[in-house]
């Protein structure tokens, strides 16, 4: 489920589909299931190789009926020899053929706001019980797989750390004449800051970020404008009711959904991108931005010390004064220094890659084969 390509799960599954074709692996016969409206996003799998979740079986409980009482059938059907679930939600209570699955983070325990009851009980109280069940689990970073063992208490040799990676052929330095058309194009007269993330609170954390922007205004007495695109979430409405109330509110734009195309030039015209998130298994976007030559400050929460590197700052997520101080050190920054830090981000990014972790996967795929 790629739930139209607006999730950081979504933007793994593709990846990976992706990465596992351009590597030609004559022994890998790939089968993906999702809805016929999603198949566009896997143009290298053809119709005999798409297995189609219905409609009526789309969002919700349903979805999770479907995989748990008629995927098992097209298992058997098809003679698959291993399944990969891509999200843990979906693992099978009982599976005619070896699974492995990604868990991503480990939310539900960390951050029970995020879900209303019935998904945090079934994170918290089925999931672990599914997941220790399992030969193999994927993982993105070291603090998602220190919260599994220690959450779901899964014995830690079954986790296997397969971190996401980057398209280094869209994710790169974007020229300045490409940089001033955009500009020019979306109307971005004053240099921004960036927060690419689903407007989702709390776990997004948007609510402080604005207040640590009107604190960066009002001490800095600069001139910037504060960017956050993305779809509306759980709790969106709070983060635009808080935008609509912000005496700097004509300096912040809801940009809304941006498209995969258009993400480089939006971190690359940026000054930085500030990532406030509480919770994340891994952060995609920082990696996505550093691979841009773009500056990077986050929060120093869960995996995105890990994930963002030395080159990024880190600040308190849950400060406002921790957070507006670094933005006004970013906006200081001399161009040597801009420059070395951009470089420094460029080579911490160089080292994630999607075709390493389809690389990893294919090694659990084999090893927990060979064990069968």
């Amino acid at each position: 489920m790629v739930q139209g390509g607006r999730s950081g799960v979504a933007r793994y599954i593709i990846e990976l589909v992706r990465s596992f074709a351009e590597m030609n692996q004559n022994d890998l016969d790939l089968y993906v299931l999702g809805l016929k409206s999603d198949q566009h996003f896997f143009p290298t799998i053809t119709e005999d190789h798409w297995i189609t979740i219905p409609q009526a079986f789309a969002k919700g409980p349903m979805n999770l009926l479907w995989h748990q009482l008629f995927l098992a059938s097209k298992l058997r059907q098809l003679k698959i020899d291993i399944l990969h679930i891509p999200s843990y939600r979906r693992i099978l209570y009982k599976s005619p053929v070896p699974q492995v699955a990604t868990i991503h983070d480990c939310a539900p325990f960390i951050m029970a706001a995020k879900y209303d009851a019935s998904r945090n009980f079934f994170g918290t109280k089925v999931v672990p019980h599914l997941a220790r069940r399992l030969p193999l689990i994927f993982t993105v970073s070291q603090a998602t797989a220190k919260d599994i063992t220690g959450y779901m208490k899964v014995d830690s040799k079954r986790i296997e750390l397969a971190p996401n990676g980057i398209d280094h052929s869209h994710f790169k330095p974007q020229s300045s004449t490409a940089i001033k058309a955009f500009k020019e194009r979306h109307k971005l007269h004053r240099p921004y800051f960036i927060y690419v993330a689903r407007l989702e609170h709390p776990a997004k954390n948007h609510i402080r970020l604005i207040q640590a922007f009107e604190k960066f205004q009002s001490q800095s007495g600069l001139d910037y404008e504060l960017i956050l695109p993305g779809a509306d979430w759980h709790g969106s409405e709070t983060i635009r009711a808080t935008v609509e109330t912000s005496p700097e509110r004509n300096r912040i734009r809801l940009a809304g959904f941006v498209k995969n195309d258009d993400l480089p030039l939006w971190y690359a015209s940026s000054e930085a991108l500030v990532f406030p998130s509480l919770m994340e298994g891994f952060g995609i976007p920082v990696i996505e931005a550093q691979g841009c030559g773009t500056l990077v400050a986050c929060a120093d929460a869960t995996s995105l010390p890990e994930v963002a590197g030395e080159a990024a700052t880190l600040f308190d997520g849950k400060n406002i004064d921790s957070m507006s101080k670094v933005m006004l050190q970013l906006s200081k920054l001399s161009s040597s220094k801009r420059n070395e830090k951009h470089k420094q981000g460029l080579q911490w990014a160089s080292n994630f890659t999607w075709k390493a972790t389809a690389q990893k996967c294919l090694k659990g795929y084999t090893k927990v084969l060979n064990k069968n």
